[in-house]
């Protein structure tokens, strides 16, 4: 109980009781990298995932691009797509989930507090294996095809040539 007095023509005291008492913890900030590849960027939370009941806020240069409260998610640009501990981003930014928990257990509220730093990582990713097989396949499909007509046209050079010198050696015979 927290007592309070005032003093005006006499002395009045009034007594307020505590129904909550709030208990905070530190807070826990981690960094992880994620690696960008594509048009759209795929930024996931295990922990924020495991605890969906937990309401979670998403940041890019200190402005909110998303918060996912209640389980309703909210999505503003860059973000395309957001749901508990996951969100799909339209460019390759560092982004900060912050995630806020409270238990209410008698007297006590606890509320426990942890924000992820997501580090973007641009990798150009080259052609995966399969297109590159079918360059390959394609470029030498068209090689082996040219190396073919010029056998057929070489052989029927040769052939035309021949008729003209067999033709030659009857006329001079």
């Amino acid at each position: 109980m927290i007592q309070s007095c005032q003093t005006m023509l006499y002395l009045k005291c009034i007594y307020l009781p505590i129904f909550f008492l709030q208990v905070t913890a530190d807070v826990k900030v981690t960094s992880q990298d994620y690696i960008c590849t594509g048009d759209l960027h795929h930024v996931e939370s295990e922990h924020a995932m495991e605890n969906p009941h937990c309401d979670q806020f998403w940041s890019y240069q200190d402005n909110s691009i998303g918060t996912f409260l209640d389980a309703t998610p909210e999505c503003h640009s860059p973000c395309k797509e957001l749901t508990g501990g996951k969100i799909i981003l339209t460019e390759c930014v560092n982004v900060t989930l912050a995630v806020l928990c409270s238990k209410v257990h008698l007297e006590s509220r606890w509320t426990t507090e942890f924000r992820i730093h997501f580090n973007a990582k641009m990798i150009h990713q080259s052609l995966p294996n399969s297109v590159k097989r079918a360059r390959i396949g394609a470029y030498s499909s068209f090689g082996a095809l040219m190396f073919i007509s010029s056998l057929l046209c070489g052989g029927w050079l040769h052939h035309k040539n021949r008729n003209k010198l067999i033709e030659a050696d009857v006329t001079n015979a």
